[in-house]
């Protein structure tokens, strides 16, 4: 189950989909598709406390914890794939487009919140199955625990514990040190200036070692890199937003040269136009 606004977005998104399918535009609906599973993806794993992995990586991992059932790793899975080949292969099928617009509308209503429910596109329609949250599987949802809770119960009480050995190990040879004027130390040193004999003391530990270490692995990172330029390799839209329904600001012929400057994520890149970001769909250039 989703936020209000994670569940507004989400539907918004499969209308959208369902829109494009509609119109025949089977390739943007696939890439639309893809784009609504990684907002369900990405609600799912803030709940679970995921933050490192691409999307199929994440799937995986909800998978392992037990968020999703594997008929729902499967058919996000299946989502995913489909929606690559539009973006990277510029794949057109109908079937595929049906296939993920059918599988997205299994999978999303379960992001409802509890105080609404979908809307269903026929009144006698049954509701989706909702696996991972119905029955056994429920109740062992609220109890699972976060991975990262879990080690941090464990490991964070080991960390004290050596921090106060320590700490100890640190204070406790001063004593006798004091209590021994045959020391080689303590004949050498000036009696005015009782402090030498504690830095020169060798079983304590050495004040330099933190200071030496950060220049040893400090690196000063690079931080800026230089426009790439790319090609059309037909006629290409120039958008304000990286949206199939953002505004169009200007469209570029094809082998027009285009100042890349980033990418936005695996279907839009990032151009300087007029002296400012605008977006492209990555699948139309080349280098």
């Amino acid at each position: 189950m989703a936020d209000v606004g994670t569940w507004e977005k989400i539907q918004q998104s499969v209308k959208e989909t369902e829109r494009l399918l509609s119109k025949k535009q089977n390739n943007l609906a696939m890439v639309k598709a893809r784009q609504t599973l990684e907002y369900m993806v990405k609600a799912l794993a803030e709940r679970a406390c995921i933050v490192d992995g691409d999307m199929a990586d994440i799937i995986d991992q909800l998978y392992d914890g037990r968020w999703i059932d594997k008929t729902t790793k499967d058919r996000y899975h299946k989502i995913r794939i489909i929606g690559n080949k539009a973006v990277h292969d510029g794949n057109d099928s109908s079937s595929d487009a049906n296939l993920a617009c059918q599988l997205l509308s299994m999978e999303y209503p379960a992001f409802a919140p509890r105080n609404r429910r979908p809307q269903n596109r026929t009144a006698n329609a049954a509701p989706p199955a909702r696996p991972r949250t119905d029955g056994p599987n429920r109740r062992r949802t609220k109890r699972k625990r976060s991975p990262v809770k879990d080690f941090m119960r464990i490991f964070i009480p080991i960390i004290l514990i050596l921090l106060l050995i320590i700490l100890i190990r640190i204070l406790i040879p001063k004593a006798p040190e004091e209590n021994q004027p045959t020391q080689p130390q303590t004949t050498i040193a000036a009696p005015e200036n009782p402090t030498d004999q504690t830095i020169a003391d060798p079983t304590l530990p050495s004040e330099e070692t933190p200071a030496e270490s950060p220049t040893e692995t400090t690196a000063p990172p690079e931080t800026t890199t230089a426009p790439r330029v790319y090609k059309t390799t037909e006629t290409l839209n120039v958008r304000a937003e990286p949206s199939t329904t953002a505004r169009i600001l200007v469209q570029l012929a094809p082998d027009t040269e285009v100042n890349v400057m980033g990418t936005y994520d695996d279907q839009w890149t990032i151009i300087n136009y007029d002296g400012q970001d605008a977006y492209v769909a990555t699948a139309y250039l080349t280098q």
